[in-house]
C-alpha cells in the first residue's frame, strides 16, 4: 500500500477544521433539523472540511461519486429481495422465535450477525438486523437499544477478514510484508480472543431488553409492502450518506494526522476517539505502518472498533440500520454513547493489563 502523504495545514486551516469538528459531535444531538436531515447535514460538512482542508480535485470528486455505489447497490438489492420474498426468508427466522423464548432468540441472533458480519458484509448484516426488528412487536426503546448492540456487535466482527469493510483489507494489505506477513485469516488469529467475549456480553445485552417481551412475543409477515419508491429513497439517503462521510474523512484527514501519528499504543486508542466522525479506515490507513508492534496494532484496532458506534455517523451498519428503522441522533447516542464508554473502558483496562 503506498504512504500517504499530506501537506500541514496553517494555523487558521486546523481551527476551522477543529470547528467542523465540533459541529459534527454536537448539532446532530441538538438541532432537530439536522437530526431529521443528518445526510444533508453531513454532505455540507464534508464540502466544507474539503474545501478548508483544500483537497478538492476532479479525482476526489471522482472518488467521492463513486464510493457509495457498492453500498448504496447492496442496499437497494437486498430491500427489493426483501421486501418481495420476506415471506420465505421469515420462515427460518420464525422457527428460532418460535421455539426459543424472546431473550434467548435475540441474543442468538445478535451473537449470529456478529460473527458472520466479516463473512456477509455489515451492510447486508444491518438490513438483516432491521428487517427482524420491524416484523416483531416490541417497544421503541427496547427496539433502539437492541438496535445499537447489535450493531456494536456487527461492527466488532467485521473486523476479522478483510471482506467486511475497507479498514480490515487497508490492515492486511499493509501488513502483508515482513516483520507480520498478515495473510487472509491473520485479523482472525490476532483478534478473536478480543472479539468474541465483547459479541458475548452485547448479545446478553440485547436478549436482556426482550425480556418483557415474554412469551407471547409476537412476529408477522408484513402484507403491505414497501412502494419501490420508498425503497430507492431510502438508497438514495445510503448513498448520499456514505459520499458525505468519504468527504468528511478526506476533508478531517490532515487534522487527523497531526493528532494521532507518533503516538503510543495507549495513546492511539483514546486518539481513536476520532473514529465516531472520521472512517475506520481513513485512521486506519494514517495510523498504521508496517513497523507497528504487535501491541500497538491492537491497540489501534480495538480503539477503532469500539469508538466508532457511538454515534449514528461512526458506522456504516449505525446508518443502515437507523436509516431503515427511523432512529433518531438523539435516540441513537442516548444508548450507544454510555455502552461505548463501558466497552472502551473495560477493553483499555484488560488492555493495559494483558499487553
Amino acid at each position: 500500500m503506498e504512504p500517504i502523504i499530506i501537506a500541514q495545514t496553517a494555523w487558521w486551516q486546523n481551527i476551522l477544521l477543529g470547528i467542523l469538528v465540533i459541529g459534527l459531535l454536537v448539532c446532530p444531538l441538538t438541532i432537530r433539523w439536522v437530526e431529521s436531515r443528518l445526510e444533508l447535514f453531513l454532505l455540507a460538512v464534508g464540502v466544507a472540511a474539503v474545501t478548508v482542508s483544500g483537497e478538492w480535485s476532479s479525482s476526489l470528486l471522482h472518488h467521492a461519486l463513486q464510493a457509495p455505489v457498492n453500498v448504496a447497490f447492496i442496499v437497494l438489492v437486498v430491500s427489493v429481495i426483501f421486501n418481495n420474498y420476506s415471506r420465505y426468508i421469515f420462515r427460518i427466522l420464525f422457527g428460532l422465535f418460535r421455539k426459543l423464548e424472546p431473550r434467548y432468540s435475540f441474543a442468538a441472533l445478535v451473537f449470529l450477525l456478529g460473527m458472520t458480519s466479516s463473512v456477509v458484509s455489515v451492510t447486508v448484516s444491518a438490513l438483516l438486523l432491521a428487517e427482524v426488528l420491524k416484523v416483531v412487536k416490541l417497544e421503541h426503546s427496547a427496539m433502539v437499544r437492541i438496535t445499537v448492540f447489535a450493531c456494536y456487535a456487527i461492527a466488532l466482527g467485521a473486523i476479522l477478514t478483510p471482506m467486511a469493510e475497507p479498514m480490515g483489507l487497508v490492515i492486511k494489505n499493509a501488513l502483508s510484508g515482513p516483520p507480520h506477513r498478515a495473510d487472509f485469516f491473520f485479523l482472525l488469529r490476532h483478534f478473536w480472543a478480543w472479539i468474541m467475549p465483547a459479541v458475548v456480553l452485547l448479545s446478553i445485552a440485547a436478549g436482556y431488553c426482550a425480556r418483557r417481551a415474554g412469551a407471547g412475543l409476537q412476529m408477522y409477515i408484513r402484507e403491505d409492502k414497501e412502494t419501490y419508491s420508498s425503497v430507492l429513497r431510502r438508497t438514495w439517503h445510503i448513498y448520499v450518506f456514505v459520499g458525505a462521510l468519504f468527504l468528511i474523512s478526506t476533508g478531517l484527514r490532515p487534522l487527523a494526522q497531526q493528532i494521532v501519528t507518533q503516538l503510543g499504543g495507549k495513546i492511539l486508542f483514546l486518539a481513536n476517539a476520532l473514529s465516531v466522525i472520521i472512517d475506520n479506515a481513513t485512521l486506519a490507513a494514517i495510523e498504521i505502518v508496517p513497523t507497528i508492534s504487535q501491541t500497538d496494532l491492537v491497540y489501534m484496532v480495538i480503539g477503532l472498533v469500539a469508538f466508532g458506534s457511538m454515534l449514528v455517523q461512526g458506522n456504516l451498519p449505525n446508518i443502515v440500520a437507523a436509516e431503515k428503522l427511523d432512529i433518531k441522533s438523539r435516540e441513537w447516542a442516548g444508548v450507544a454513547v454510555p455502552t461505548g464508554f463501558v466497552l472502551i473502558s473495560v477493553y483499555f483496562l484488560l488492555l493495559t493489563i494483558l499487553l
